[in-house]
């Protein structure tokens, strides 16, 4: 049983380190959030576009910290099915491992680290606020029109 969900991580690794190679419109900088605070971003986004977002080391661990071991496998491999889906039906969608994002046309700026679910997509389209969905809805989303 382990092996099958071996397989699946594996095969979620894979994937998921192949669309991080995919060339966005990202550029490191520093933004301003509706506060006016200024929030250090990983990376700013000008032009639409749709992000699907995934845990790095550290969000793994506490995803396993608090769901259990044997629950973020069957998390993980349920992302994967999502992800393979998403990336069929929407291939120009962009893999990221961003945790602040900054969407200055919109005067806007996503944190993942306040978001519980790890696993996100961020459909931009200029002009616009960002939508945020769950794997799952953004799925439904886009085959369901």
């Amino acid at each position: 049983m382990k092996a099958v969900k071996w397989v699946g991580i594996f095969s979620f690794a894979v994937l998921m380190s192949i669309y991080s190679c995919t060339k966005g419109e990202n550029k490191p900088a520093e933004q301003t959030s509706d506060q006016h605070q200024k929030t250090k971003a990983d990376t700013v986004i000008t032009k639409s576009t749709i992000l699907l977002l995934g845990p790095d080391e550290e969000e793994i661990d506490e995803i396993k910290k608090r769901q259990g071991e044997d629950n973020f496998y069957t998390i993980a491999d349920d992302a994967n099915y999502y992800s393979a889906e998403i990336f069929e039906a929407a291939p120009a969608t962009i893999y990221t491992g961003y945790r602040i994002i900054g969407f200055p046309k919109e005067n806007y700026v996503f944190d993942k680290n306040k978001s519980e679910d790890k696993w996100l997509v961020i459909d931009y389209k200029a002009g616009s606020q960002p939508k945020i969905y769950s794997l799952v809805d953004y799925y439904r989303h886009i085959t369901e029109k």
